[in-house]
Parts: C-alpha cells; structure tokens; sequence
C-alpha cells in the first residue's frame, strides 16, 4: 500500500464507525472549508488542509512522502524518539521498515486533538443525555485540556523520524471508534447483568487476556463486582475523558455502567455521587482492539506488521 492510502483507509474505517451520521461529518468538512475560504493568503499558508476532508484532528500523516511504498510497518501506542531509534535499528539489522504506525496523537495532530472531544456530544446524547445539557458540560473541559496540551514539546518524534528518514503517521480517533464500536457490539449481544459479567465478557477477548497475563486485567473503580450493571455504555472515542459531571447526566438518562479505558481521579467521586458502576477495562489492551482491527485490514493489503511499544497484536482475519 501507499503511505497515503494507509492514512486514508484509518480515517475511513473511523467515519464508519463514528457514532455521527455521515451528513453529520459532511457537515463538519464543509464548515471547515468555509472557514478556510474566508481567510486571507497568508492565513492559507497556515491551515491544516487536511482538515478539509479529514475529520478526526488527532490523526495524521505526519512525515513521509505520500506516494511510499509500505509493504513493512511497525505499529505501536506511544512513539517517541526512541521508537523511531528502534526502526532505524531494526533497519541496520536488515529488517525491512517502511513506516512506523502510532496511535496516541503526535505532532500536528497532538495540539489540535481537543477538538475531536466533541464527539462526546454525540456519545452521550446516543445514551439518552439531552444535547444541550452535555454541550454545556463539555465545553470548559474542551478548553481545558486545550491548555494542558499547548505547551507540549509536540515534534520530538517527528523530527526523529525526519532526521532519520522513517514515515510516521498517527492514528488515534478512527482506531477508538472501531474498538469502542467493537466492544460496545459484544456487550449489546452478552447482554451482562452484573458488572463481573462485563468483566468475563471482556476476558473472553485475546487483548484483555494478554494484558491480564501481565497483571493488568480489568478493574472495577466505582461500584462492585457483583452490582447490577444496568445499562452498558463503551467510552473508548473522544479523544480524552470528559467533564466529571458527566456521570451525574449519564445517572439521570438511564446508564448503569460506563466501560473506559482510563479516568482521572477527581472523576471517581462524581461517579460515586451518581451511583455509577465504572470498569477501567485497560488502556493498552482497550487501544490494540481498534489497532489490530486496522492492522488486520492492513494484512490483507499485503502490509507485514509488527507490533512494538504496547501493542497488543490480535488477529482476527
């Protein structure tokens, strides 16, 4: 495959599996391209084009000509230099690497993906939260993790890669889709009534057991095990963790149990306050599932894969 036809097919399987309609995401490329029509020529030598047909902002080709053949790629969570060191490595080993494949944003992708955070509007609103009330709450939490990211030293391992000639891209939103759809399928058809039943439907997947095998399984950090689960909501997408408030939203629409990868601290009282169950499934394992589903299409493509820096590889044809 070509480099570009990689980046492509990420942000296609992630617009299938985005809880927005398609007229939805139309809707948001064509604002991004009236906004861009109306700035002036140096203000275009600035603006992000891919955001004019791309419409997750944490995700990007971020060094590389796109025309280069990939027929070997190495995938992982987090790339920093270091990881870039290790493909040059590998590459003086005589191992063949084309590309390295991260997930978590980097680069240009790492100070814009706040944005994608909107799509916790959609989220929520899909479980019964009205629009209104959780735009309001997303809001102050958008800005605030947009001043967390902004002085990041973002290029660190893009400029590995340039100085060291390895493509890099980033793909974090359209892989969260497709696991948080993944998993959100499986627990829809489990149909769990406790949350340990979450929790044995999770370890029934390869990722959740191998994570497992390296004392990192499943924790449960609001509620008990042997809690009615309620209504089951996945919350892998979305950039980051939303507001704290959420879970009181959540509580009044009707949910039971939120399934993330990870929560901040100050979240666990407010869920507490709501009479919320909340499972960590894993965030290494939770981000292999979208991972290895884009891998396997990758596969199938002729692209050998080989997986590094947490990547918990799983192949399901």
């Amino acid at each position: 495959m070509k480099l570009e036809e990689i980046y492509k097919l990420a942000v296609q399987l992630g617009s299938e599996a985005d809880p927005r309609t398609q007229q939805e995401l139309e809707a948001e490329l064509k604002a991004q391209k009236e906004r861009y029509e109306k700035l002036d020529a140096r203000a275009k030598q600035r603006f992000d084009q891919d955001l004019l047909w791309n419409p997750y902002h944490d995700s990007r080709l971020l060094f590389g000509e796109e025309g280069a053949e990939v027929r070997s790629a190495l995938i992982g969570i987090d790339i920093t230099p270091g990881e870039i060191l290790i493909a040059d490595r590998l590459r003086e080993k005589g191992q063949r690497v084309d590309a390295v494949i991260g997930h978590h944003p980097l680069g240009k992708a790492r100070n814009i993906f706040p944005e994608v955070m909107h799509v916790q509007e959609n989220m929520y609103h899909e479980h019964g939260v009205p629009i209104n009330v959780i735009e309001d709450l997303m809001a102050p939490r958008i800005r605030e993790v947009l001043r967390a990211v902004h002085p990041a030293n973002f290029d660190q391992a893009v400029d590995a890669a340039r100085l060291l000639n390895v493509p890099l891209m980033c793909t974090h939103s359209p892989c969260d889709m497709l696991g948080q759809r993944f998993v959100q399928k499986l627990l829809d058809k489990k149909r769990p009534t406790k949350v340990s039943d979450i929790i044995d439907a999770l370890m029934g997947m390869p990722e959740y057991d191998l994570a497992a095998r390296s004392n990192n399984q499943p924790e449960v950090y609001v509620g008990e095990r042997g809690r009615k689960a309620g209504k089951v909501i996945v919350k892998f997408a979305g950039g980051t963790a939303g507001p704290k408030e959420m879970y009181d939203a959540l509580s009044k629409a009707g949910v039971g149990t939120v399934v993330c990868m990870h929560i901040p601290e100050n979240h666990i009282e407010e869920a507490k306050k709501a009479h919320m169950n909340v499972l960590i499934a894993g965030h290494m394992a939770s981000d292999s599932i979208g991972l290895n589903l884009l891998a396997d299409r990758l596969e199938k493509r002729g692209v050998k894969v080989t997986p590094f820096s947490g990547y918990l590889r799983v192949k399901r044809g």
